[in-house]
């Protein structure tokens, strides 16, 4: 039977390890996370870029993907190409 010490031990590195992994994963999704807004701030500001990304999202939810393509190229002059794949990648 291993010792409580041996036992806190391998604890402390498992909490460890998976605040590890947690914070990393954390890290990776808020990295994407900005490289997508940063494709939008070149058309536009920080504020309206935030109030778009949530409109085309309940827009994508309800399965109106075309109107949300429509409403990236109408709000930022974005071309027709670049406005889809954004959309698909939020």
């Amino acid at each position: 039977m291993p010792s409580s010490g041996a036992l806190l031990s391998a604890v402390f590195v498992g909490s460890f390890v998976l605040i590890f992994f947690s914070l990393w994963i954390l890290f990776f999704v808020k990295l994407v996370q900005s490289f997508r807004q940063r494709r939008v701030l070149k058309y536009t500001d920080a504020v309206r870029a935030t109030e778009l990304v949530g409109r085309v999202r309940r827009l994508k939810v309800r399965g109106h993907e075309e109107q949300a393509i429509q409403l990236v190229q109408d709000e930022l002059a974005m071309p027709p190409k670049a406005a889809r794949s954004w959309v698909k990648s939020i």
